[in-house]
């Protein structure tokens, strides 16, 4: 039976819950991943969001079914949908 309605990569991939610091900044190991400016929210001070790492190293900010932000495996921001080539 196909999954419909949702990328098989999110499910797959490594997932952490982190808090958003002071700084609009989240830590994740030794990387601090900056929250881009957004229509939503003026900040996501104290918000509880998810980390996805994905096999290729890429990560990801997740609030609930919301994609935040996009970042290399350096942690550099990095547009949405763009993926590494291996």
């Amino acid at each position: 039976m196909p999954l419909i309605g949702q990328d098989v990569t999110d499910i797959l991939c490594e997932q952490y819950e982190r808090v958003v610091g002071k700084d609009n900044c989240v830590a994740f190991e030794s990387l601090k991943l900056q929250i881009p400016a957004d229509r939503h929210r003026l900040h996501y001070v104290k918000i509880r969001v998810r980390v996805h790492r994905y096999p290729d190293g890429r990560l990801a900010l997740f609030h609930g079914p919301r994609r935040l932000a996009d970042y290399d495996a350096n942690g550099q921001p990095t547009p949405p949908g763009i993926q590494a080539v291996a």
